[in-house]
């Protein structure tokens, strides 16, 4: 019996197989006697494993114009401003170490 671990394996080798054999899926399917909704489903998850996500997202700190603020900037524009303290550098500094 094969581990989970293996299964995932042969069926994303089985998805790479058709990738280059140049054949429709059903073809593919067809010729490999391989049922075509298992291979949609494992096709499924070679896609969900290709455009997944960095679990982190880049942060930008810049220095505030002035010394009263602290501005961190996301990839995506949104800013998050805090006064300028002891505290707010100490939350900073533990939003980057988690």
């Amino acid at each position: 019996m094969q581990d989970k671990k293996e299964t995932r394996t042969l069926k994303l080798q089985m998805i790479n197989e058709w990738q280059q054999s140049g054949l429709s899926q059903k073809a593919f399917c067809t010729s490999n006697n391989i049922a075509y909704h298992v291979f949609h489903y494992w096709y499924r998850v070679y896609r969900s494993d290709q455009t997944a996500t960095p679990s982190f997202l880049p942060v930008n700190i810049r220095p505030a114009a002035s010394q009263e603020q602290i501005t961190l900037t996301g990839h995506n524009g949104i800013e998050v401003r805090l006064p300028f303290s002891d505290q707010s550098t100490r939350f900073v500094k533990q939003l980057l170490l988690s």
